[in-house]
C-alpha cells in the first residue's frame, strides 16, 4: 500500500481501522502492566514502538520515510483500556498535529483522555 498516493480521506479511514484494531486488543486488559506484558513482543515484531507514560501508553508507527502515527492507549472510567480517537501524525502539509479521527477536527494533547 503506497501512503504517498492516498488522499487525506483514505489516510484517515486507515487510521480509524488501526485505532479500532488496537482498541479491540486493548479492551481485553485493565492495566497498562498487563497490556505491556502480553503485547510488547508482538508489537515489537510488527515494528510498532510501545512507550509507557504516566497516564497512557503510546504506540508509534513509522509508516515510511516521513509518515508516522502515534496512538494513545488510555484507561476508561470503567477500568478497561482503550485507544483514544486522538492521534498525532504528520499531516498533509508535513506539520505534527493532533487529529480527532472520529470528527476529523484538529485536537490538542489534552483531548487524548476525553475522546474514545
Amino acid at each position: 500500500m503506497d501512503l504517498t498516493t492516498m488522499s487525506t480521506k483514505e489516510r484517515i479511514e486507515m487510521m480509524r481501522k488501526r485505532q479500532a484494531y488496537f482498541s479491540a486488543v486493548a479492551e481485553e486488559y485493565t492495566s497498562f502492566a498487563d497490556f505491556i506484558k502480553a503485547q510488547e513482543m508482538w508489537l515489537a515484531i510488527m515494528g510498532i514502538e510501545l512507550t509507557e507514560h504516566e497516564d497512557y501508553l503510546q504506540l508509534y508507527i513509522q509508516l515510511d520515510f516521513t509518515e508516522y502515527e502515534y496512538y494513545f492507549i488510555i484507561q476508561t472510567p470503567d477500568g478497561t483500556l482503550t485507544v483514544s480517537d486522538i492521534i498525532l501524525w504528520q499531516d498533509e502539509v508535513c506539520c505534527n498535529s493532533y487529529l480527532n479521527i472520529s470528527t476529523e477536527e484538529r485536537a490538542d494533547e489534552e483531548d487524548i483522555f476525553e475522546s474514545y
